[in-house]
């Protein structure tokens, strides 16, 4: 018997170069959940790009790739930049 995936659900996009993305890619492309990308949408972090009563919302490549550098964190300094002084031989 099949079971029906839950629409919260992320999924792999089918064509990663495709202009626009239905939200569930979106998540999974960010890997965070769906409803993370619906309150970042909601908050105006990430436009979306075609938003129709009724409809499926889609966000376009260029908005995700806009977001993804906007939120992108700076990597930590190299664990051998805060290396101690060596101690004194006894």
């Amino acid at each position: 018997m099949a079971t029906k995936q839950s629409p919260r659900t992320p999924i792999q996009p089918a064509d990663l170069n495709a202009p626009f993305f239905e939200l569930r890619e979106v998540a999974w492309l960010l890997k965070c959940s769906v409803d993370t990308v619906r309150r970042e949408i909601v908050a105006g972090r990430l436009p979306c790009s075609q938003r129709m009563k009724g409809s499926k919302i889609r966000v376009s490549r260029a908005d995700l790739d806009a977001y993804h550098e906007a939120t992108r964190l700076v990597p930590l300094p190299s664990p051998r930049a805060r290396r101690r002084p060596a101690r004194a031989a006894a």
